[in-house]
């Protein structure tokens, strides 16, 4: 089965590339349905997207803004390479009184603090 969709996804990739130039707005679509297909047949295909939108942030802008007006079905494989991000880390209490003020020395190292 998954070669019948691999096969189908390369028909549709390569049958975007060949009208994505003629006046009639076909390519678009084509291509965008071709590599949805792999992307959710394969998932060293969601890791390799999910790497490049951790990494840059305007990709995962647009992927985030396609996630929103697809249908569905498609916005669902999408949202499945969404890159995984931690929580921003709150600083511990010693940290945080580092970061409010400062010892004699200047320094927020505890071996240097009096």
């Amino acid at each position: 089965m998954r070669v019948l969709v691999w096969a189908a996804a390369v028909v549709l990739i390569l049958l975007g590339l060949l009208t994505v130039w003629t006046p009639i707005p076909t390519g678009v679509p084509l291509l965008a349905g071709g590599f949805v297909l792999i992307l959710g047949t394969s998932r060293h295909a969601l890791r390799w997207l999910r790497g490049h939108r951790r990494r840059k942030m305007r990709l995962d802008a647009l992927f985030t803004w396609v996630e929103d007006r697809a249908p569905p079905a498609f916005s669902a494989i999408l949202r499945r390479s969404r890159p995984r991000r931690k929580p921003p880390q709150l600083p511990d209490a010693s940290q945080s009184a580092c970061l409010t003020r400062r010892d004699e020395l200047g320094s927020c190292n505890p071996r240097l603090r009096g």
